[in-house]
């Protein structure tokens, strides 16, 4: 028979439990990630046995790791030492269309892991830990650790193609001739908007490194994209109507952000138009996830996320006017600038 209290959900205490353990199931999905063992269960139900000679794993270590998961509902246990995938254990696959396989295997990595472990130095110094602790910037970092370097450019692409579709759906860009994506990684989403307007031609532009192994495939796509490597710090590429500025922000200081922002309006032709898409915050405190992205940035760069009175400031700093603010159906919202000719 359940009692009273067990009627009206988890006492504070109980919650509080839950939220603590937060950072052992984190764990448990990143070792699981690591393992692939979604990919290994993609075909049906799969033996303990076989699961733990396809990983190299313990067998009885392994089953605990796998029944604590099926307890949180990513796998099921239909029968003793046999595993099946749930619906939530299938955004692990690394085929998946909405995969988190490589977004659980960077954020709990190992220099990742350590950074969040120095918060408190964090807050204290007011200076992010991660280049406190490994002697360089996450994308110096990742530069110099090419395999995780691989994996963090895999899952930038995959969360951009979860966000895509949701910007093309919110933003009009008829009349946009020419649209340059400042910071656009390997091109998931500059590939998105030109495959929603056929006359559209675009150029994607980010560090040297992240860009050289960008490919824009297919007849839809042919001859409508350059690539150019480059610093947004110092320039971007000039004759563009549009600039989209993608989850860039997130990590700038204010000044950097400023820089940016200037660059593409000295840039951009006459009439043309800046697009800042980043998370936004609430204005107050209310539940949000985009609350524990600014965590993540304030561990990580010099960057964070912002309110609308921030990014309005940003605007006015760089000699921009913030003319509309769109959601999205997704954490990011698309922050318009159009700047009359000059």
């Amino acid at each position: 028979m359940k009692t009273a209290a067990s009627r009206l959900g988890p006492s504070p205490s109980e919650q509080m439990e839950g939220m603590l353990a937060g950072h052992f199931v984190a764990k448990c999905l990143h070792t699981a990630a690591v393992l692939g063992i979604a990919d290994l269960l993609v075909k049906g139900s799969t033996t303990i046995e076989v699961l733990a000679t396809a990983t190299g794993c313990d067998e009885l270590s392994l089953h605990r790791l796998l029944r604590t998961l099926a307890s949180v509902g990513v796998f099921t246990e239909p029968t003793s030492g046999c595993f099946q995938l749930t619906p939530l254990g299938e955004t692990l696959r690394s085929d998946a269309p909405d995969s988190l396989r490589d977004k659980a295997i960077f954020e709990i990595s190992a220099p990742i892991w350590l950074a969040w472990g120095s918060l408190l130095d964090a807050l204290r110094s007011g200076s992010p830990s991660f280049p406190q602790l490994h002697q360089a910037t996450i994308y110096e970092y990742l530069a110099e650790h090419a395999e995780l370097g691989a994996v963090f450019n895999r899952f930038m692409t995959a969360q951009s193609n979860l966000h895509n579709a949701a910007i093309a759906d919110a933003y009009d860009f008829s009349g946009v001739r020419m649209l340059v994506d400042v910071g656009g990684g390997h091109g998931a989403t500059l590939t998105a908007v030109l495959q929603r307007y056929p006359t559209m031609k675009g150029v994607l532009f980010d560090l040297p490194e992240v860009v050289a192994t960008a490919r824009f495939e297919g007849p839809d796509l042919a001859g409508r994209c350059d690539v150019v490597g480059g610093n947004m710090l110092q320039s971007v590429p000039a004759g563009g109507d549009a600039y989209v500025i993608k989850r860039v922000m997130m990590d700038k200081t204010d000044a950097d952000a400023v820089i940016v922002l200037r660059n593409c309006l000295t840039a951009m032709n006459a009439a043309g138009r800046i697009l800042v898409v980043d998370p936004m915050l609430p204005a107050n405190a209310e539940p949000h996830p985009n609350w524990l992205t600014d965590m993540l940035m304030l561990v990580m760069t010099r960057g964070r996320c912002r309110a609308e009175a921030e990014f309005r400031h940003l605007f006015d700093a760089a000699g921009l006017t913030l003319a509309r603010i769109i959601a999205t159906r997704s954490p990011n919202f698309i922050l318009e600038s159009i700047c009359g000719g000059r």
